[in-house]
C-alpha cells in the first residue's frame, strides 16, 4: 500500500513536471521555433534534391563534379577539412560531405565516420567555448556577437542543443557557447548523440530519394 501511494504521488509529479515544461515552452515560443525549423530542413532537402535530380538529368554528372571538387584532395584530407569545418564555426554544410560518400562502395562506412568526426567536432568546439569563457575581452565580444544563441540556450538548455544537433542551426557555434555557458559535460556529452542521428537520417533521405 505504502509503495502503490509513493507511486502515484511520483507518477502525479511527473505529469505536472511535462505540463510546466510544456507551458513554458509554449509561452517562450520554443514550438514556434522548433516548426520553423522542421519547414527549414523539408524546404532545404526538397531544394537540394530536386537541383540534384534537375542537374543530373538534364545537365552534368554531378558524381563528377564531386569527384573534381575532391580530385586534388585525399579522403583523409576531405575528412580532415570536414573535422575542422565541424569544430569551428561549421563553414561548409555537412550535407555536401553526406553526397560525397555516395562514391564509396560502402558509403554508410563514410557516413558514420562523418558522424563520429561531427560529434568530436562539437566536443573540441564546447572546449573552446569553456576556454575563451573565462577570457573576459572574448567572452564580451562572443556574447554580442551571437547573442541570439546565448538566449535561446538560456531559455530552453537542452531541448535547444539537441534542436541543433538534428537541424540546420550552427551546430558549432552552440556547441562552442555551451562551453561558455559552462553547460554540463556529462549531460552534453549524451545531447550529443542526437548529432549522429542527424547524418544517419539524412543520409537516409538523400540517398534513398537521389538513388
Amino acid at each position: 500500500m505504502l509503495f502503490h501511494k509513493y507511486f502515484m504521488y511520483a507518477n502525479r509529479m511527473d505529469i505536472n513536471t511535462w505540463k510546466r515544461r510544456h507551458r513554458y515552452y509554449s509561452r517562450s515560443g520554443f514550438y514556434i521555433f522548433l516548426a520553423k525549423n522542421v519547414l527549414k530542413v523539408a524546404a532545404i532537402l526538397l531544394l537540394v534534391i530536386m537541383v540534384f535530380l534537375g542537374l543530373e538529368k538534364w545537365v552534368i554528372d554531378l558524381d563528377r563534379i564531386f569527384n573534381s571538387f575532391f580530385r586534388n584532395m585525399g579522403n583523409g584530407m576531405v575528412l580532415m577539412l570536414f573535422t575542422l569545418s565541424e569544430s569551428f564555426f561549421g563553414l561548409i554544410p555537412p550535407d555536401f560531405f553526406i553526397i560525397w560518400a555516395r562514391k564509396f562502395t560502402n558509403p554508410w562506412v563514410v557516413v558514420s565516420a562523418l558522424a563520429i568526426l561531427s560529434y568530436t567536432g562539437g566536443l573540441v568546439s564546447y572546449h573552446i567555448g569553456y576556454r575563451v569563457g573565462s577570457i573576459k575581452r572574448l567572452n564580451d565580444y562572443l556574447n554580442k556577437k551571437f547573442q541570439y544563441h546565448f538566449t535561446k540556450i538560456k531559455r530552453w538548455g537542452a531541448v535547444f542543443i539537441i534542436v541543433a544537433a538534428l537541424f540546420p542551426l550552427p551546430y558549432s557555434t552552440i556547441c562552442m557557447i555551451s562551453g561558455m555557458l559552462r553547460f554540463p559535460i556529462h549531460i552534453f556529452l549524451w545531447l550529443g548523440i542526437a548529432r549522429i542521428v542527424r547524418f544517419y537520417s539524412y543520409a537516409l533521405v538523400l540517398y534513398g530519394i537521389i538513388n
